[in-house]
């Protein structure tokens, strides 16, 4: 009788007869291995938003407030990262789903003030072809 292995780890298989990884975790790194690059690519960068909103999210426990630039970017903060934009007077608001923050000088230092999105930000006609670039 054949012995069938495990198609992730090669250790030897028991039970079924259709059986081909050991466990979830085996056919998870199996099928996660053999992911085509532009899926790749896209886990990629879900991981990175999901960790720039955790990381929003966990320095705004109340809504509202101000961080240091540095000191997300130590915590591994990509800023080229984000889902959404919101124009405003004072600059343009960059979200991670619903935390975002606003690039500011306060004190001589880059400061993000970080805020949770409100309902009328979800309201928004953007339209990225009326943005005058300055020279």
């Amino acid at each position: 009788m054949d012995t069938r292995k495990c198609l992730a780890c090669d250790k030897e298989l028991r039970g079924r007869s259709d059986k081909k990884f050991c466990d979830a975790q085996c056919r998870s790194m199996h099928h996660n291995r053999n992911k085509p690059a532009h899926e790749r690519i896209i886990q990629r960068t879900n991981k990175v938003l999901r960790k720039n909103r955790s990381l929003l999210a966990h320095f705004c426990p109340s809504g509202k407030s101000t961080v240091r630039r540095d000191v997300l970017a130590s915590l591994g903060y990509e800023l080229d990262k984000y889902t959404d934009v919101f124009p405003f007077s004072k600059g343009v608001y960059f979200f991670c789903y619903d935390y975002g923050y606003l690039p500011i000088q306060e004190k001589g230092q880059d400061k993000m003030l970080i805020v949770q999105k409100q309902d009328y930000m979800s309201n928004l006609n953007f339209n990225p072809w009326q943005i005058q670039i300055k020279n």
